[in-house]
């Protein structure tokens, strides 16, 4: 299978419409009727008294969307594959939009029962994502809705919780052995090493904050606190199968993939990764060509690129993978 040949999987939105109706007060909404509410977006600029209270009328996914083409693509083509029953699993849940859209395509071209499961170290991350599911008329009890970071192991990681919606956490730079390092020699410099270590035991936080996007206009920050970890291993030891796995990490898809290979390679069948930096990108592609899966799509992040189809820009990269070790039979 060639890489980044689209002339196979353009057609892939053929016999759908995408939504047109009356959509609520405060929400927008996406090709597949997807409501969400427009305070989640409202840290990106989104003015919730300016959105929904009429009819509206969405387009169909078009290239030139960059990220989110590549998340509609997989949504729509996990959906058509999918064979008796489908999980889909989204680690970095946000507000569950990914989760959402999946299941909403699903049940629109090849319906299904169906579970769903969301993954998010932020509380209220979680909670916006129990309401997203309500929005669109999923019973959040009827799926997995986890509290947890992703990680490489079971260790608690130090995670910064803050900016719900921004999708801008990780583990891998404030859980470093240099990070927590720095967390004590800061403490000893001010004379707080008390204050720390009543914090960490009482509250679980090192009582620090973070820029969680340095460089941009954006002023999102987060408290450095102890979070469970959940591992890839764990989340995947249920399921004899799962038809899709969306990950957005913020880099910490370099600890999570890697120690779940062997696993992943015998029971999913698709993957779609964010990834974060150069170095990740391509380590991460390697790490799933190496084991035998077909390479889709790979885009590396914060490129512009021109196609024969349309010019698109990527924030966050993008890898599709699919697994030719878990096939479905007709």
């Amino acid at each position: 299978m060639a890489v980044n040949d689209f002339a196979c999987h353009l057609d892939v939105f053929e016999g759908m419409e995408p939504f047109s109706g009356f959509v609520e007060n405060g929400f927008l909404v996406d090709f597949v009727g997807q409501r969400t509410d427009a305070t989640f977006r409202s840290i990106w600029g989104v003015d919730p008294h300016a959105t929904g209270g009429r009819e509206m009328a969405t387009a169909m996914p078009a290239l030139s969307d960059g990220e989110d083409w590549f998340e509609f693509y997989n949504w729509v083509a996990a959906a058509r594959e999918a064979r008796g029953s489908y999980v889909m699993m989204t680690l970095g849940s946000c507000y569950g939009a990914q989760a959402v859209g999946s299941y909403l395509a699903l049940q629109a071209l090849n319906p299904m029962p169906a579970k769903l499961v969301a993954v998010d170290g932020v509380p209220e991350n979680m909670e916006m994502t129990r309401k997203q599911f309500r929005d669109n008329g999923i019973n959040p009890n009827d799926h997995w809705m986890i509290e947890a970071a992703m990680s490489g192991d079971n260790k608690p990681v130090l995670f910064p919780i803050g900016a719900p919606g921004s999708g801008t956490q990780n583990c891998v730079l404030t859980n470093s052995g240099a990070n927590r390092m720095a967390i004590l020699d800061l403490a000893k410099k001010a004379g707080a090493t008390e204050r720390l270590a009543q914090s960490l035991l009482m509250r679980n936080s090192t009582d620090l904050t973070i820029d969680l996007a340095p460089g941009t206009e954006y002023d999102f920050s987060g408290e450095i606190t102890f979070v469970s970890a959940l591992t890839l291993m764990d989340l995947l030891a249920p399921f004899e199968r799962v038809d899709f796995v969306e990950a957005d990490l913020q880099q910490s898809e370099s600890v999570v993939f890697p120690p779940a290979m062997d696993v992943l390679t015998k029971k999913v069948r698709r993957v779609l990764l964010g990834t974060h930096g150069q170095s990740t990108h391509d380590r991460m592609e390697k790490l799933f060509r190496d084991r035998g899966w077909d390479i889709v799509f790979s885009y590396a992040p914060e490129q512009t690129y021109e196609t024969p189809h349309a010019t698109f820009e990527m924030n966050d990269g993008v890898i599709t993978a699919v697994n030719p070790a878990v096939a479905y039979r007709s």
